[in-house]
């Protein structure tokens, strides 16, 4: 139901110029939480179009807006409320039929960027991390944090490069120490584009309030606190 009402809301905006309209983010990557706060789409932009992304994406905002549906720049998504569902909708433009490099819109940065949003899934199943992901967004979530996925994956994936697979308590814990002790200094690369600094996002302070709440989680509470 909910995925007909996305495309249809779509359709009314881009018509012709859509593509499709398809699950993306943790859903596709196997990182969606039950309780997670929003349900992603990656809105699939025709190769032919000659609107580039940030007009796509401030036409879709604008459209939208005349709807009354109050819509929300977020990272590089826009973000709807329909009914008591959270709904957050990438438009993505291929730049050739032969290609899987992709443009998208940081609306934080105001920039576009080039990307490949199938190697970001399958590098995520690749990793073999999706539990600690999952656990570190329901922190995250619980905890009120603005931490983009794709940022926060990277850096759980990071800070889990040389530590052995299944050991899920203390993986989590080491990654909450990553992002207490590295998460500010140091800087996360799209894999699928070195130019893109995921971490450039966040400001500093944005990311030291991540670092000081993942050292309270650590500061001596017990596990069964950490994520509720």
């Amino acid at each position: 139901m909910i995925d007909s009402k996305i495309e249809a809301l779509c359709s009314a905006w881009g018509g012709r110029h859509i593509v499709e309209v398809v699950p993306g983010g943790g859903f596709e990557k196997g990182l969606a939480n039950r309780s997670g706060v929003s349900v992603d789409y990656v809105v699939w932009i025709d190769t032919q179009s000659e609107r580039r992304i940030p007009e796509v994406y401030e036409s879709m905002f604008s459209t939208f807006e005349r709807l009354g549906l109050a819509p929300v720049r977020r990272h590089v998504t826009l973000a709807l409320q329909l009914g008591n569902i959270a709904i957050d909708l990438l438009p993505a433009k291929r730049l050739s039929m032969i290609s899987d490099i992709h443009e998208i819109y940081s609306a934080r940065r105001a920039l576009s960027l080039t990307t490949n949003l199938n190697q970001h899934v399958l590098d995520s199943h690749d990793s073999g991390r999706q539990e600690e992901i999952r656990i570190i967004k329901l922190w995250r979530d619980q905890n009120g944090l603005d931490f983009p996925s794709f940022y926060l994956e990277l850096a759980t994936i990071a800070a889990l490069r040389r530590r052995p697979l299944g050991a899920l308590a203390d993986n989590v814990w080491a990654v909450l120490g990553f992002l207490e002790r590295l998460l500010v200094p140091r800087a996360m690369l799209d894999p699928a584009n070195a130019a893109n600094i995921v971490s450039d996002e966040l400001t500093a302070a944005q990311k030291r309030g991540i670092a000081i709440a993942a050292a309270a989680a650590r500061n001596g509470r017990p596990w069964s606190e950490i994520v509720a």
